[in-house]
């Protein structure tokens, strides 16, 4: 396009950094030079300030069906990085350890209301420095998995009527201090930081028949 054309064209746009005029493309180029740079600048801090993606992925299995709802989940954890990653202790009760979760969404066949499930109180205890606990954690390399089962009844869901069931795993880490995090990072240690949650599996139990 011949340099006139050009220059008529960005005159349009009230913008043109490549506009063939002289000093004046020069300085347009470098200043939209600039503002890219700054803007490119501003996306990498935002990007690197932001919390760090989870290494781990979180899936539910179902097991021993009775009546067309599972009575044993497990919990599957799958290292899907590059590099080890060291997974807390975990239990189906809140405290120092991994919170392991099992979700439910219930609806009745029969007219009620629905319900949900999951939950579990537990207490602290006094544990050894962050840098000795992560000593005996679980370690898993890239590409392994780690599996936790349990009971529904010991996953603190005790739901039996006829209806729909939806279920899913949720794993809270533990809640460690600023100077714990900073401790594992500067160790090169990498562990579970985020709330992890599985996909969702989806049952039916039906009413029994009388005999």
């Amino acid at each position: 396009m011949p340099s006139m054309a050009v220059n008529a064209w960005c005159r349009q746009l009230s913008f043109c950094p490549f506009a063939m005029n002289g000093n004046s493309s020069r300085n347009r180029y470098s200043s939209a030079a600039v503002s890219a740079v700054l803007l490119l600048s501003l996306i990498l801090q935002a990007q690197s300030s932001g919390t760090p993606q989870s290494h781990l992925e979180l899936h539910l299995a179902a097991h021993q069906l009775i009546n067309g709802v599972p009575d044993t989940f497990s919990f599957v954890f799958v290292n899907v990085s590059d590099h080890e990653v060291r997974v807390p202790p975990m239990s189906p009760c809140m405290g120092d350890s991994g919170t392991l979760i099992l979700k439910l969404e219930f609806s009745p066949s029969e007219t009620a209301k629905n319900g949900k499930g999951g939950g579990c109180g537990g207490g602290a205890s006094e544990m050894p420095g962050i840098l000795e606990q992560a000593k005996s954690w679980r370690r898993l390399q890239p590409g392994e998995s780690l599996t936790k089962s349990y009971k529904r009844a010991e996953l603190f869901v005790f739901e039996q009527a006829p209806g729909a069931y939806e279920f899913w795993a949720e794993y809270r880490p533990p809640q460690l201090t600023a100077e714990e995090v900073s401790l594992l990072e500067q160790a090169g240690i990498d562990f579970p930081r985020q709330v992890l949650r599985s996909s969702h599996l989806r049952f039916h139990r039906g009413k029994r028949r009388a005999r």
